[in-house]
């Protein structure tokens, strides 16, 4: 396994992210450091094996790297890396580029999400039924709903309106897998009762509060370049508990607990992405929208 460190135009960087994701190279990252050895110049990282590392290299060789003023490319063992940010070679905070880039990876809709979303929906649903705390607390930490509420925050902010649209599809299909999830157990376990005790302990305020102060602080670690996963866990708790409650009303056939349950939902998913949206655009500040209206085209 190797890492690669290349160091290149700025005008060169989508032709560079298609050579690295024709040849397999994988954790993809783009850095707007503070400055290069080149003019206007980005660095990007992933990792790749050995032989696709250098196919990776002799297609990046056809594009003048290596020459004056077309940058270059570093590679080492995959164990031994560094951080731009660390080495102080990059601003602490992402670049609206380094988010864009960012946000395509979080709106992706891959196996792996759908498989810890139907895990964690499951572990949800019976966290609930047995009044377990901890069951519910775990189910919080496998559920990867923070990349589907900020990546179209991201979108929002830097005005990408395809980015937006993914990352709401996103958001929309894996409430739909809680909300299917909760559903089928709750035919047998879940009584109306039990989603009347819930409700009645749940105000539509305060978890609006919770919402948006989550989406705030969310969209804030992650446009200052930090991790966001403990975050993230009140990100999940705002989707996450409303759609596995959504899902147990469906199955009481009940249409006010279904109604009520809906717009909680509905409520908690719009506040997470203008939280998200305000703490983003804190954070980012201005953003030349056009940039990425042309990204997306």
């Amino acid at each position: 396994m190797r890492y690669m460190k290349i160091i290149i135009p700025k005008k060169f960087l989508n032709t560079v992210e298609e050579i690295l994701k024709n040849n397999n190279a994988y954790s993809i990252s783009i850095i707007e450091p503070l400055k290069t050895s080149i003019d206007n110049g980005i660095i990007i990282t992933c990792n790749a094996e050995a032989k696709d590392a250098e196919k990776i290299v002799l297609e990046l060789k056809k594009l003048g790297l290596g020459e004056k003023g077309h940058g270059s490319v570093t590679i080492m063992p995959a164990n031994i890396t560094f951080s731009c940010r660390d080495e102080g070679m990059a601003s602490t905070s992402l670049s609206p580029l380094e988010l864009y880039y960012k946000a395509k990876t979080m709106v992706k809709i891959t196996k792996n999400v759908i498989i810890k979303v139907i895990l964690a929906s499951i572990m949800g649903v019976i966290g609930l039924i047995e009044h377990n705390i901890p069951t519910l607390i775990g189910a919080m930490i496998i559920a990867p709903l923070v990349d589907t509420v900020m990546g179209s925050a991201i979108g929002t902010v830097l005005g990408n309106r395809e980015l937006f649209i993914q990352g709401m599809k996103k958001e929309l299909l894996c409430s739909g897998i809680v909300i299917v999830c909760a559903f089928i157990p709750s035919l047998f376990f879940v009584s109306k009762e039990l989603v009347m005790q819930y409700l009645s302990e749940t105000s539509i305020i305060l978890s609006a509060i919770v919402a948006i102060i989550a989406g705030i602080s969310g969209g804030m670690s992650i446009a200052s370049g930090k991790e966001y996963e403990i975050i993230g866990v009140t990100i999940d708790v705002s989707i996450l508990i409303p759609a596995l409650l959504m899902g147990m009303a469906l199955a009481t056939m009940d249409l006010n607990l279904i109604y009520i349950t809906f717009i909680l939902l509905i409520i908690n998913i719009i506040l997470l992405d203008v939280g998200g949206y305000i703490g983003l655009k804190y954070k980012v500040g201005k953003v030349d929208k056009t940039t990425f209206k042309k990204s997306s085209a």
